[in-house]
């Protein structure tokens, strides 16, 4: 799996580097950046393309890193609470299961004691 996961990386490096290869004109052409706000105006140093895509990219990944991060956290506190859960059930079933055999040890099953009982009589008939 280690080797298939190399193999595929390596893959995808080699078609960004023909990608980058093809369009180096795109690529590393420069642009700034400028943010008008009425009261002052900001500009950004020129920067090549491929920075830019590379800082969204980036970007890209970041946000979609902490949405996911509070659904991992929802999901760790109800894993948590259903293991605790599965936990209280198990004792309970303990609890049960032992009051279960303290019951059969008091009180024999029917079919024993009809058992039992015609062991009895038939030992009686023979005397």
């Amino acid at each position: 799996m280690k080797n298939i996961k190399f193999v595929l990386w390596l893959i995808i490096l080699g078609f960004v580097g023909v990608f980058l290869f093809q369009n180096q004109d795109i690529v590393t052409a420069t642009r700034s950046f400028s943010l008008d706000l009425k009261i002052d105006k900001y500009y950004t140093p020129e920067l090549p393309n491929g920075i830019i895509y590379f800082i969204c990219l980036l970007t890209g990944f970041c946000i979609a890193f902490f949405l996911c991060l509070a659904k991992r956290f929802k999901s760790r506190k109800d894993i948590k609470k259903l293991k605790a859960d599965n936990n209280s059930y198990l004792e309970e079933i303990s609890a049960l299961e032992s009051k279960v055999e303290l019951l059969q040890s008091v009180y024999p099953r029917p079919n024993e004691t009809v058992m039992e009982s015609t062991e009895v009589k038939a030992e009686n008939i023979e005397d």
